[in-house]
């Protein structure tokens, strides 16, 4: 299967071969028919990629903060080795296509052989998230159909339109402002439309708008609505400046509303707003991707294409030129005229390869190295796993399974991978141990298959999210002689090594200031019911490192301080141990970005050790730890693993019980409310201990 793709670094685009997606139960597959360019947004990722370093920072200044915050908190060299990793990862173009359901769906309503609109990339063939298929009415034609995604937003700015309102200002006549005009126009609005393209302008007049493209903006509004003001200003326009949104307080009207959107800039003029008492709103995109109810995208695209189907609006003529995929490689060049809004990709259905395994011939001559097959190849696994495993001395990247075919190829590239692949059933030939990567809720399937392989896994943290889940696979390990290991690195990170024989079985205080950052709501740790949740997902290795640092006495109690479960997944936990020795662990969505991310103390006797960010290290008495020692213990981990795997050094049972013991104590904490305190070794006997007794 075939994509088109850029180089953010470099602005080269190019149709690249990867392997097709795989099968997936809650997902459509779809065969590309057509899918539309719209030359203003995907032309200015182009040009994005194409500027200097300096022009870069300019066009995202919020972006340039980030950095800066990264940089007082994770160093110059870790951030700027991320940032070469964003740049130098190929992303795929386009976000608006229509094509073919090409797999049985018991579970939907969109059987084999329906035409659907999809958010796909441009690319021959994709696996859709089912509340983005929308079903295209028969009447309607593949070509307009293809306009769904800019259909979507524009529908969701107009729904922002206070009622009653009857005169609207239009801004920007692109793409997106000329679809927003039709629909608005389709609806009885009276519009005045602005842009500074006077040929724009007069296509916007031909479907019935009063145009404009003098700097009398003001004047003209004003005129035309009697004095009063427009109703409501939308802005379909891309602007750094936030000169286009405060220029429009001065022709809506007294509490009339300014819609955006379009990417401008948003220092307000509060004065502005504050006389007229004028609302200012951001439209969301195209709506809500996470269902098909009310507010969705699935239901202003559904909208639109009724518009279409019913020929109230029309939009072929906005498509400048059609092409075939194939040629598509130089198809964001400069345009050849103003009126340059849209192109069209048609893909030849009949000549997809449609491959889901790519394996090169020559197999790996690491004879004296064990084969590693990667499961997964997300951003984590690209930064840290893969070159960290390629780098062992005891083992090498051999196989990767992944859901989409370009991070695949992109690891291919990079790493040397002799094969990769989206079929499961292809992933496992040829291997000697498992890495899994994957999606928190995909850990328990793949490790039971690894154990029935009787293949060495490592796991990424957590091992699995449910208790139901631990027992079972507690009971699998304690009954198969393998090697196994999570992905809690920082308990093999040489600091904790070097605390932990400091301590030497003392009575010890540590408290852990977590910056954990505050993700998008719609972030997919931040749900429960798939990831587990963030708790069990990341503060799990605080967890374990505090359960490695203390190993020498028993876990006896956690209480939890405060919570929050539902709006950033954090909380302030305190761990109480046999000895005395006390853990407090403050997991914070809200600290200044600038703070390290991790810091820890450690106190006990007279002694007193401080971590920052496993980075910068202090002590007293003085502490002289090598700076050579630094890191959170991704590669320590990672080769313990890999040498036990080469030698057959299997897992005891002691260290089995530890493991899932982390695991048992996450879910738990996962689970807790502030003011709650459970006895969680007597749990963990009661409810895990008693289920595997016979092992």
């Amino acid at each position: 299967m075939k994509i088109l793709t850029q180089n953010l670094k470099s602005g080269k685009t190019d149709i690249i071969e990867v392997p097709s997606p795989s099968t997936s139960s809650n997902r459509i597959r779809v065969l590309n028919e057509y899918s539309l360019i719209s030359t203003g947004t995907e032309s200015s990722i182009v040009n994005f990629g194409k500027a200097s370093w300096i022009d870069k920072a300019k066009q995202q200044p919020d972006r340039v903060k980030d950095v800066i915050n990264k940089i007082k908190s994770s160093g110059i060299k870790d951030t700027v080795s991320a940032i070469k990793n964003k740049l130098n990862y190929p992303m795929a173009m386009g976000y608006s296509a229509v094509g073919t359901v090409t797999n049985e769906n018991s579970y939907t309503d969109l059987e084999k052989g329906t035409r659907v609109f999809t958010n796909s990339f441009h690319q021959e063939e994709a696996l859709i998230n089912y509340n983005m298929c929308v079903r295209i009415p028969n009447n309607l034609d593949s070509k307009s159909a293809s306009f769904g995604a800019i259909g979507g937003i524009a529908m969701q700015s107009i729904k922002c339109i206070p009622k009653d309102s009857k005169d609207i200002v239009l801004i920007g006549l692109g793409l997106l402002g000329q679809v927003t005009l039709r629909i608005l126009i389709s609806r009885g609005y009276k519009c005045l439309a602005y842009d500074i393209d006077s040929k724009k302008v007069k296509l916007a007049e031909k479907v019935g708008a009063i145009g404009v493209n003098k700097k009398n903006i003001t004047e003209i509004v004003l005129n035309n609505t009697k004095g009063k003001g427009a109703d409501c200003t939308i802005i379909a326009a891309s602007s750094l400046s936030s000169d286009i949104v405060n220029e429009a307080t001065f022709y809506t009207a007294r509490k009339g509303k300014i819609v955006s959107s379009g990417a401008v800039g948003l220092n307000l003029v509060r004065e502005n707003f504050f006389k007229k008492q004028i609302e200012f709103v951001v439209s969301n995109s195209s709506g809500d991707k996470n269902h098909k109810g009310k507010g969705s995208s699935y239901e202003n695209i559904r909208y639109f294409f009724e518009l279409l189907s019913l020929k109230k609006v029309k939009v072929l003529d906005l498509i400048s030129e059609e092409i075939s995929f194939k040629d598509s490689q130089n198809i964001y060049s400069k345009p050849s005229s103003s009126l340059f809004f849209s192109k069209l990709i048609k893909y030849d259905k009949n000549n997809v390869k449609a491959l889901q395994t790519f394996s090169d011939q020559q197999i790996n001559k690491e004879t004296k190295k064990i084969r590693v097959g990667l499961i997964g190849a997300g951003n984590f696994a690209r930064s840290t796993l893969m070159p960290k495993i390629n780098s062992s001395k005891d083992g090498y990247l051999a196989a990767l399974l992944g859901r989409e075919g370009l991070p695949l190829y992109f690891a291919k590239e990079k790493f040397n991978v002799n094969t990769i692949t989206t079929k499961e059933l292809d992933f496992y030939k040829n291997i000697d141990a498992i890495f899994i990567s994957s999606p928190h809720e995909t850990h328990y399937n793949f490790l039971k298959k690894a154990i029935e392989l009787s293949l060495p896994v490592y796991v990424e943290k957590p091992l699995v999210i449910t208790n139901e889940e631990l027992i079972d696979i507690m009971k699998k390990m304690l009954s198969t002689e393998m090697v196994y290991a999570v992905g809690y690195n920082r308990s093999f990170a040489p600091w904790t090594n070097f605390i932990k024989n400091k301590i030497n079985s003392r009575k010890t205080n540590i408290e852990m200031v977590i910056n954990a950052g505050k993700l998008p709501s719609e972030h997919w740790l931040l749900n429960e019911n798939t990831s587990g949740g963030r708790i069990l997902g990341e503060f799990c290795h605080f967890v374990d490192l505090s359960l490695t640092i203390l190993g020498h006495t028993k876990l006896l109690k956690i209480e939890c301080k405060s919570r929050d479960r539902y709006y950033q997944d954090c909380g302030n936990y305190i761990l109480s141990f046999e000895d005395g020795s006390i853990v407090d662990i403050d997991y914070r969505y809200d600290l200044p970005a600038s703070l390290p991310k991790e810091r820890i103390k450690v106190n006990f006797s007279n002694e007193k050790y401080i971590n920052n960010n496993w980075k910068k290290f202090t002590g007293n008495p003085i502490f002289s730890f090598s700076s050579a020692k630094k890191g959170k213990g991704h590669s320590e981990s990672i080769s313990s693993f890999l040498s036990k795997s080469k030698n057959n050094n299997f897992t005891s049972k002691n260290e089995i019980f530890n493991i899932c013991f982390s695991t048992y104590t996450s879910i738990k904490l996962q689970k807790m409310s502030k003011g709650d305190i459970i006895n969680i070794s007597d749990c963990f006997s009661d409810e895990i201990l008693s289920q595997i007794q016979t092992i």
